[in-house]
């Protein structure tokens, strides 16, 4: 018997470990092509602005896309070179700001979807409400909410949790609506209160929905601040964006927008890290 069992446990060991090289080779495949697409793009782009008849007859003009090359060059003398100090200021000030906007509005947003999600006459009540804030467009928002919080941090702050909040309320809403109600009934059958459902049922269920919406909120947010920058911050990479149109300097201008999108890159990727260490027992990181 016990040699059955070693048999099988040894058996069990290889097939894990074959799984484990198959995943880790389709992560290389998937990884080798996302860097083979990137340096396509890039030599087309770096080629098309050195060549005159796409510089006289299309939009490949160096003066308003700038050149790979360039804007590479432009990070270097930025975070290394002889402007050694001039990111960092404004790349802290947005990040912090969309860092408090994030946080403000997955927190609200996830309390109050759970909320309502448990009281469908509130719901019922609060509906139209709830559209018409949704139906506000946000952008168009953007000069009231700084000239009521002014220009310091505070308008950022509510401009990204403004951008985060319906996204993670509806999606926490829709998960506590969707648990069975057998499930429910079962629970309290088994003589569970309505406090353990709550923290045993409806908020991991709702927080794996809500989960499913923090890379978007994590885009969103960091638009919103940039946004809010635009209109009359003096730092962060919105100021730097807008500082660059006026000078039309198209190559700070990439420059800045490689760096938003590198740190929106990696803030997704560690959401995704979190989701999977938080959500285990979800049969999707199971």
């Amino acid at each position: 018997m016990a040699a059955i069992m070693e048999r099988t446990a040894s058996e069990l060991r290889r097939q894990l470990e074959g799984r484990q090289r198959v995943i880790r080779g389709e992560r290389m495949q998937v990884l080798g092509w996302q860097v083979l697409i990137l340096l396509v793009v890039l030599a087309f782009w770096e080629w098309t602005t050195r060549v005159p008849w796409f510089i006289e007859h299309t939009i490949m003009d160096p003066f308003f896309v700038s050149r790979p090359s360039a804007i590479v060059q432009r990070i270097y003398d930025w975070t290394f070179g002889p402007k050694r100090g001039h990111l960092w200021p404004h790349l802290a000030s947005t990040l912090w700001a969309t860092f408090l906007g994030l946080v403000a509005g997955v927190a609200t947003g996830f309390a109050v979807g759970l909320l309502l999600s448990q009281n469908r006459r509130l719901v019922r009540i609060l509906n139209p409400y709830v559209i018409a804030l949704n139906s506000v467009p946000r952008i168009a928002l953007v000069p009231l909410i700084t000239m009521i919080f002014g220009l310091g941090v505070g308008s950022k702050v509510v401009t990204a949790w403004f951008m985060v909040f319906f996204l993670v309320f509806f999606n926490t809403f829709k998960g506590g609506q969707s648990i069975e109600r057998e499930l429910l009934d079962f629970c309290r059958t088994l003589g569970g209160t309505p406090r353990q459902i709550t923290w045993t049922v409806r908020v991991p269920n709702a927080l794996a929905w809500a989960f499913t919406a923090l890379p978007n909120a994590v885009s969103f947010a960091l638009i919103g601040v940039v946004i809010s920058e635009f209109v009359g911050s003096t730092t962060g990479m919105g100021y730097l964006m807008i500082t660059s149109l006026a000078t039309l300097n198209s190559t700070d201008m990439f420059a800045s927008v490689v760096v938003l999108s590198a740190v929106g890159v990696t803030l997704v990727a560690l959401i995704r890290r979190a989701e999977r260490r938080l959500l285990r027992w979800s049969p999707e990181f199971r």
